[in-house]
């Protein structure tokens, strides 16, 4: 019962988090959304305090970060504010949250509770592990991936938060991602009673990297976040410079296959995935006239449209099960569907299945590697997928998982 009830949350989940309405792009620039960062780029420094001058001088325009104190005026007292955030003395950080909006946090967290299973990567991407005193019922379903976090008390499910339970736990702050079912009455709550809600994106590809830079000022681990983010750019930038030699005449067409006769369009963020690692989405425009980010598509429009390559989006599989059988019986409903045994693709066994887990979150990249490899296995052929895991999960997860033996992530495997 436990395993069906894990299962049908993170259906709801990868439905939930493939409609955000906004258009995901991946590999674009970081801006940290931490007020006072008023040159928009990746980092709160020096750089901005010239900028916040020349603001004052009437040199520069203002930004939508510049006002570092959020008194609604730019300055001296900003370039302060600044001054505190870069010698770590600030009592309080203004920030632009998931909707948008300035709000403000104490700083830095000492005890906050993480909701969500992306949240909870980034906080021990940070190493801030030991500031998290409380958790979700999605975190503690994940005791395989999330050993340390498990244990802690809950607050219950994320569309239900028990608030008596918040205030029974005592944290600063409550770190949520954006979710459509997370109600207002919740942050009106627990901020009545002196606790700070912090509120990002962070599930979506690019928007979950920005989130960490944010968390790492908020926590003071902005040395963490700025390695990672490193470390994670090289590998995207290793895939754009190799999808950059692909002529446009020789890219592959994707079908992606989700669960339920549905697929991917324009502003999915996976579908800016099959096109940041050079496919060609088959689907892409069909948002334009359905107005949806995920339409259903019929068997006979994909047989019409012969892709070269069919992905398979699996809700079961990842780190808490070892059974290949649950993606295997995903890619035998794939194949077998009316007509598809005459396209290309399933001739030539250019069909995989793989878990929607590996494309959300700050661990993003891995996904990416693997879409590359299976577009274009000559070409990606040194880039190892699962070692690229086994980094994920020794240094930046800071657990230790035998990926050998254990965990169903692809099918079939390479």
């Amino acid at each position: 019962m436990k395993t069906k009830i894990l299962l049908l949350l993170l259906m709801i989940l990868a439905v939930i988090c493939c409609t955000s309405g906004e258009e995901v792009i991946i590999g674009e620039p970081i801006v940290v959304q931490i007020m006072g960062n008023a040159n928009m780029d990746q980092y709160v420094d020096d750089q901005d305090i010239a900028f916040i001058q020349e603001i004052i001088s009437g040199s520069k325009e203002k930004t939508k970060l510049a006002d570092a104190n959020n008194d609604g005026s730019i300055d001296q007292e900003d370039i302060t504010q600044i001054e505190k955030i870069l010698d770590r003395t600030a009592t309080e950080l203004f920030y632009l949250d998931a909707n948008e909006e300035v709000s403000k946090v104490r700083h830095p967290l000492n005890t906050a509770i993480v909701v969500y299973d992306n949240a909870g990567e980034i906080i021990r991407i940070l190493g801030a592990q030991d500031k998290i005193i409380g958790t979700d019922n999605m975190i503690v379903a994940l005791p395989t991936y999330f050993p340390e976090f498990s244990k802690l008390p809950s607050i219950g499910n994320r569309k239900d938060m028990n608030v008596e339970a918040v205030l029974d736990i005592g944290p600063e702050a409550v770190i949520v991602p954006k979710l459509s079912n997370i109600g207002p009455e919740f942050k009106e709550k627990i901020t009545n009673n002196g606790i700070d809600y912090v509120m990002l994106r962070m599930w979506e590809s690019h928007t979950s990297v920005p989130a960490l830079m944010t968390l790492g000022y908020i926590l003071d681990e902005t040395e963490n976040a700025n390695r990672y983010i490193d470390y994670q750019e090289k590998i995207l930038n290793e895939i754009k410079s190799r999808v950059a030699t692909i002529p446009e005449e020789k890219r592959k067409r994707v079908f992606m296959d989700r669960p339920g006769d549905t697929t991917v369009a324009k502003g999915s963020g996976y579908s800016e995935a099959i096109e940041f690692v050079g496919g060609i989405n088959i689907a892409k425009d069909i948002s334009k006239d359905t107005g949806t980010q995920l339409p259903e598509v019929d068997a006979e429009w994909v047989v019409k449209e012969n892709p070269d390559v069919i992905i398979g989006l699996s809700w079961e599989g990842g780190y808490e099960t070892h059974d290949i059988n649950t993606l295997k019986k995903r890619y035998d409903e794939i194949i077998a569907k009316p007509g598809f045994s005459s396209m290309d693709a399933v001739k030539n066994n250019q069909v995989w299945v793989t878990t929607y887990i590996d494309l959300l979150g700050p661990g993003y990249h891995i996904g990416l590697v693997k879409l590359a490899k299976m577009l274009y296995p000559e070409l990606f052929a040194d880039m190892d997928v699962k070692q690229l895991q086994n980094e994920y999960l020794t240094n930046w997860q800071h657990i230790n998982y035998d990926l050998e033996n254990h965990g169903v992530f692809q099918y079939p495997k390479n």
